[in-house]
């Protein structure tokens, strides 16, 4: 989207890329454009909603993966490589669960399953490798439920992490100078798929345009919240791999050497300020049971 001082308006190039509309930037300084750069916020989550007495996870974790409009094809086109290359299939869907129980010395299915554990392995390490290189950044929202249910025993945690997603998305943007779309698959749980899409939408909107009693207005936000499953975003698929490890060394109380997938994946994308990634690149909320885990001691 840029901005023309001849035309006195806005113009933009749009281009499909399958069901999601992406707006791309116009590049022509010699006629007096002012450059807006896009970035896609793609967002899944680990863990669920679902009350502890009634066998839920102890956390829910939702993740976003920030990636600039310019990078979205070689991203994907990679991917693809990996994908026809284990799989003979580039279209076939990647997550976290799927890959992790490819190990063919695992019982648990998978509809990545390979024979060889030396094609497992080295499946891995074009995986670990590829989601190193790509240039992407990510935010990861934690939500203790226990404590949160606590405090605000009406409400979805689901909500919550979300307004803490958007408005680390939008000081990005600022920092960046740049506008952003979301993308989220409108799904919500393992097994029951529940619809979530409306409640999001929501809230999505009302950040665009109005402070709230627990926001802040995100006017670097273009665009509702769009949506689109897993199997048919890779930068959904994405986001979900970054995602697991982060929920696993919460979900199961670790330190961040004590999951390879955390420390040599996550980790290094989350963003960081000063170093760090505690408030930042990764929120904890409620604060008050930090002290209780290894992750933060």
């Amino acid at each position: 989207i840029a901005f023309c001082p001849a035309r006195r308006g806005w113009g933009a190039r749009r281009k499909r890329r399958g069901s999601i509309k992406v707006i791309f930037c116009a590049r022509d300084f010699k006629k007096g454009y002012i450059i807006i750069k896009m970035y896609l916020l793609y967002i899944d989550e680990s863990g669920d909603t679902i009350p502890l007495s009634q066998g839920g996870k102890k956390y829910l974790v939702l993740t976003g993966c920030v990636i600039h409009e310019k990078d979205i094809h070689q991203i994907e086109s990679s991917l693809r490589q990996i994908k026809s290359k284990y799989y003979q299939n580039p279209e076939i869907e990647f997550k976290s669960n799927f890959l992790r129980y490819a190990n063919p010395d695992l019982n648990a299915s998978s509809i990545l399953k390979l024979n060889s554990r030396e094609k497992y392995n080295e499946l891995e390490a074009d995986m670990t490798k590829y989601l190193n290189k790509i240039p992407t950044t990510v935010y990861s929202i934690v939500i203790d439920k226990k404590s949160y249910w606590e405090q605000y025993p009406s409400q979805n945690p689901y909500d919550i992490a979300y307004v803490f997603l958007l408005e680390r998305f939008q000081k990005y943007l600022e920092e960046k100078d740049g506008l952003g779309i979301c993308i989220i698959d409108p799904r919500e749980g393992q097994v029951e798929k529940t619809f979530i899409g409306l409640d999001l939408d929501k809230i999505h909107n009302k950040m665009r345009w109005e402070d709230g009693s627990v926001w802040k207005k995100c006017p670097n936000i273009v665009e509702r919240l769009l949506f689109s499953t897993s199997d048919k975003t890779v930068g959904i698929q994405i986001a979900d791999l970054y995602c697991y490890p982060i929920y696993h060394v919460f979900e199961y109380d670790k330190t961040k050497e004590e999951y390879w997938r955390f420390n040599e994946i996550s980790y290094q994308k989350l963003y960081k300020k000063n170093g760090k990634i505690d408030g930042v690149g990764l929120k904890y909320f409620p604060d008050k049971t930090k002290k209780d885990l290894r992750f933060f001691s």
